[in-house]
């Protein structure tokens, strides 16, 4: 959808004390250019998505989400050795211009961590591999350590809230430890 207005209207109206939006794709950039339009923004209101990136933000501009808040386990503006060294290298190659979301950080964390399995277990069977997957570590990712669970193979990973800045860029506010994948919750079904 890229029209917002009836939705934005009920947000003025009710005025609740967090809007938390899970909007996702090129629908982001409509409904942020609106909610500013519309006069909300994050000294008004508190915002907390889990699907807008820098992906989207580089269609959606700064300007327009700056102060409200996402929660992803990558952000681009993470400070550690292995994404300075990632970030670098994927400007170098793709544009300065360029951004790093967390799906793009997933899309290159997955190999990675096919090969260190395939090592474990010396094989391409895929069997094999899925039995080995399990406890496989990886230091050398850009959003830090992660390993694969032992039982239900997901991966371990941190929760990260990032506040949108002026530039594009998240500021990493919060960082959780590892959290244990729960892919399948008891009543979720």
């Amino acid at each position: 959808s890229t029209s917002f207005g009836s939705l934005i209207n009920k947000i003025k109206l009710k005025k609740p004390d967090v809007i938390y939006a899970v909007i996702v794709g090129g629908s982001n950039v409509s409904f942020y250019k609106q909610l500013k339009a519309a006069g909300i923004t994050s000294d008004k209101q508190t915002l907390l998505t889990i699907s807008t990136t820098e992906d989207e933000v580089l269609g959606i501009g700064g300007e327009n989400l700056v102060g409200f808040y996402s929660a992803m386990k990558y952000f681009q503006s993470l400070q550690n050795p292995n994404n300075e060294a990632f970030v670098k290298a994927f400007k170098a190659k793709y544009g300065e211009k360029s951004v790093i979301g967390d799906v793009t950080q997933a899309a290159y964390l997955g190999p990675w961590l096919w090969k260190a399995t395939v090592e474990k277990c010396g094989s391409f069977d895929i069997d094999k591999i899925a039995a080995a997957s399990s406890g496989v570590e990886f230091k050398g990712a850009p959003e830090g350590y992660v390993r694969i669970h032992d039982t239900n193979h997901h991966l371990w990973s941190k929760l990260r809230i990032g506040q949108w800045q002026l530039d594009g860029q998240a500021k990493v506010l919060y960082e959780s430890d590892l959290i244990e994948p729960n892919p399948f919750p008891k009543g979720y079904q």
